[in-house]
């Protein structure tokens, strides 16, 4: 999404007086998390060993896993989740059986179709078990929230909005910051930049007081793609850089995707072609070891943007065809629309109106 100048400059200053606002506003609801800070949701309280008795207990399982999760890093927890799941079917509960298995359906979305995924989460919040159980709900709305995102604005502002209903409710407040960072990205793509700035903020700075890292990552990554938007590339990287340093610096802490295809946008704004190539690179590499269909994609999609500027067509091209048709095969929807559009005007430009027509229909 690209905007005039005056806007950006508008959106940007409507950022600045919010995010002061609410600095100033709400300090000692900061200062109150900081206080308070305990152990995010998952920390282990014992590492996994190899004793018998350890490898029989489904709860060190879970605990490992919700650990990795919270950092987002879903390759090493999906096995862990895997292993919890049998565990709890044996001994009989239910409950924790339906904890880990949403906790495997959403390690496991980014080598399936995402509406598969949000399918299957739903069909979950409708068992009795979780009905009644306030803590497994926020666990799957918050899971289907991360996954409805590329599938429906709509759906995942309903998720997150239930979420942070019920964390509030619990007193989860990391779980209540987090869901309004998500809610900022869904005010972001309805234009409303004064509520996203707020929400995004917030998310940010509770993430900071209470020690949530994994937050701090997805809410800077979030922020840089807003100054990308109003082509603030100097702050962007700022953002993408300092995301980067924190999940670098976070044992366990998962790759965060999301600030090295911010930042090659940046780079490419800057005119730093090869520098946004070799981050595109970087990205790409550790999506394809880890499977993660969802950001190869999109990875691929902003490779072919990035080698259309350098004049080579049928470079871009293949690039944008096979990250589409991978977005288009598994349902990733969002990226399966921006890689369309794409080859919609670099077939346009070349005079090839019937691929260009055929790119669009599916992009609409």
């Amino acid at each position: 999404m690209r905007l005039h100048l005056s806007k950006g400059r508008l959106a940007l200053l409507l950022f600045m007086f919010s995010l002061l606002a609410l600095v100033v506003g709400a300090s000692r609801k900061y200062v109150s998390l900081y206080l308070s800070r305990t152990s995010p949701p998952g920390t282990p309280a014992v590492r996994l060993s190899q004793d018998a008795k350890t490898l029989n207990n489904p709860n060190f399982f879970l605990s490992e896993a919700n650990h990795l999760a919270w950092l987002f890093n879903w390759p090493k927890a999906e096995p862990l989740y895997v292993r919890a799941e049998e565990l709890f079917k044996e001994s009989g509960d239910t409950r924790d059986q339906i904890y880990a298995r949403v906790g495997r359906i959403r390690a496991q979305s980014e080598t399936m179709s995402y509406v598969e995924v949000s399918e299957m989460i739903g069909k979950e919040l409708n068992d009795p078990v979780v009905k009644n159980d306030p803590e497994l709900r926020l666990w799957c709305f918050a899971q289907k929230g991360y996954t409805d995102i590329e599938i429906s604005p709509m759906a995942t502002k309903w998720d997150w909005s239930e979420a942070r209903k019920i964390a509030k409710s619990l007193g989860e407040t990391q779980w209540e910051a987090r869901a309004n960072g998500e809610l900022g990205i869904i005010a972001f793509l309805q234009g409303n930049s004064r509520r996203a700035a707020k929400l995004v903020g917030d998310a940010l700075l509770s993430a900071m007081a209470s020690g949530d890292t994994g937050g701090q990552v997805r809410s800077l990554e979030m922020l840089g793609n807003g100054f990308n938007t109003v082509q603030r590339y100097a702050e962007a990287i700022r953002f993408f850089d300092r995301a980067i340093k924190i999940a670098n610096s976070t044992p366990d802490a998962g790759f965060p995707y999301m600030a090295y295809e911010g930042k090659s946008q940046t780079l490419i704004g800057q005119g730093k072609l090869k520098e946004a190539r070799d981050v595109l690179g970087q990205a790409l590499t550790v999506a394809k070891d880890e499977d993660n269909l969802g950001h190869e994609a999109h990875i691929l999609n902003l490779r072919g943007d990035l080698t259309l500027r350098t004049g080579d067509r049928d470079k871009a091209a293949g690039d944008l065809e096979e990250g589409s048709q991978l977005a288009l095969k598994y349902k990733y929807y969002r990226t399966a629309a921006e890689g369309m559009f794409d080859l919609a005007e670099l077939y346009l430009n070349v005079g090839d109106l019937r691929s260009a027509e055929k790119s669009a229909t599916l992009g609409l």
